[in-house]
């Protein structure tokens, strides 16, 4: 994700209220059958460099070849959720239902 937080943060409204609903920022929605909440854009940035750290642990270990802990895994599809993402930036996307 590149780091224009305000482009990415109006992307992410946007991308909210098409696959979550119109809510206001602290309400829940569903998204992936997960309760998520509309990240006000101090939250959001926060996440996406969490995301991004959790994205350059696992590439490291990718690209060295040690064993990728499912915690990891775990952590980043969390984070993929909270941020509404389609897709992945960093793991193999999940087949669509």
């Amino acid at each position: 994700m590149p780091t224009d937080f305000e482009h990415e943060y109006k992307n992410y409204l946007a991308r909210f209220d098409r696959l979550v609903g119109p809510y206001l920022p602290g309400q829940y929605g569903r998204f992936r059958n997960r309760l998520v909440v509309k990240l006000a854009e101090a939250e959001f940035r926060g996440r996406v460099e969490h995301y991004m750290v959790l994205g350059d642990r696992f590439t490291q270990r990718m690209t060295t070849g040690d064993t990728i802990d499912d915690t990891l895994v775990a952590e980043l599809r969390a984070v993929e959720v909270d941020l509404v993402l389609e897709q992945s930036l960093f793991l193999p996307n999940p087949p669509r239902p």
